[in-house]
This record gives C-alpha cells, sequence and structure tokens, in this order.
C-alpha cells in the first residue's frame, strides 16, 4: 500500500513540476479565465488530452519518437507557425485595443475556441516531451501493476493545475477583463508567443 502511495505521489509530484511553468498552454487557460469565455471546457479539454498522452507514454509511447525522431520536429515547425500566427494577433489587438471576445458573444466563438485548444494542445511539442517522452521514460523504471497509480496522480496534477488556472482567471476578471488590462495581457501573450516561436525554431535548425 505504501508503494502504491509512493507511485500516486511521484506521479503527482512530477507531473506538476512539468506543468507549471508558464508556457503558451497555460497562458491560453488562464487568459480564457479572465475572459470567462468557456473556461472551464478548456480547462476539461487540456486535462483530458493529459490523461490520453500521458497513458500513451506510460505504456510504450515514449519508443515513438525515439523510432520517428522527425515527428517531433515536425510538430515544433508546426508549432512554432500556430504561435507565430496567434502571437500577431494578440499583439495586433493590444496595439488597436480590442479584445477579440469582448464583444459579446462572437460568431462562432465555441469552434474558434475548441480549434485553438487542439492547436495549443497537438501542435505544442512541450506536451509530447513532458507527457509521453519524460514521464514515459520515467514509468519504465516502475513496475507493471504500480504504473496506473503513477498515472493517477499525474492525473490529478493535470486536472487540479488547469481548473485552478481557469478558476483563478474568472475570479481576477473583475480586474483583468479591463481594456487596459486585457491590452497588456495581449501584449504580454504575444511577445512571449514570439518567443516561444523562436525557442522552437532554434530547436529544429540549431
Amino acid at each position: 500500500m505504501d508503494i502504491m502511495f509512493s507511485s500516486y505521489f511521484t506521479g503527482l509530484s512530477l507531473m506538476a513540476s512539468l506543468i507549471m511553468p508558464i508556457g503558451m498552454q497555460n497562458a491560453f487557460v488562464l487568459n480564457q479565465g479572465i475572459r470567462r469565455r468557456h473556461h472551464l471546457l478548456v480547462a476539461s479539454f487540456c486535462s483530458m488530452a493529459d490523461v490520453f498522452f500521458m497513458s500513451l507514454g506510460v505504456w510504450g509511447g515514449a519508443q515513438l519518437f525515439s523510432t520517428y525522431p522527425w515527428l517531433l520536429y515536425s510538430i515544433s515547425v508546426l508549432g512554432s507557425g500556430f504561435m507565430l500566427v496567434y502571437g500577431y494577433q494578440c499583439l495586433q489587438r493590444a496595439w488597436q485595443g480590442k479584445s477579440q471576445f469582448a464583444r459579446g458573444e462572437a460568431k462562432h466563438e465555441l469552434k474558434a475556441i475548441i480549434l485553438a485548444c487542439c492547436a495549443f494542445t497537438f501542435l505544442n511539442p512541450h506536451v509530447y516531451i513532458d507527457t509521453i517522452v519524460i514521464l514515459g521514460g520515467f514509468a519504465a523504471n516502475i513496475s507493471t501493476e504500480h504504473r496506473p497509480m503513477f498515472v493517477a496522480g499525474g492525473i490529478s496534477a493535470s486536472f487540479l493545475w488547469f481548473f485552478s488556472l481557469a478558476l483563478l482567471g474568472a475570479k481576477l476578471a473583475p480586474w483583468l477583463a479591463r481594456p487596459r488590462a486585457q491590452q497588456v495581457i495581449d501584449g504580454v501573450i504575444g511577445l512571449m508567443m514570439f518567443g516561444l516561436a523562436g525557442y522552437l525554431l532554434k530547436f529544429v535548425f540549431g
């Protein structure tokens, strides 16, 4: 029983250390919370994606990138392209003082948010590195019967983190959803997207 709990808290702490640093996915979840635009759906999507990728990594998926290294490079190139476009849109909104989802119910808003979720998740190489490569590699040292508890710990960390971000953003919305504050947030996110895109391109071509 002690080993089972140890496996659970190992997965919890390892996943928490991997997902807590601010990245493009975290920034998107937090900003949707601030805008109060389907933020719980966004948190659920990101968490469920982690469930899939963690399970894939722990039960053999880590070999995928070893066998086909070009996959991660392709994801990085596509992800960097998406981040450049998204970063440009954020900087454009910051410059013009407009917020994409602040004008009532935008047409096709839910569809746009789901597509953005997919892009921030499936075109984010850090998701694959964290869940499949690192967690999958770590799980190789854990006995088969204890791996479900290890995965359960990682899943708990993911759900706690993403829902905390979404709810924190919604809680801070009265202050951070003001036009001037949103301009600053869009500007910071835009610059961060450009920086992350540059980092990914350096990873691919460096």
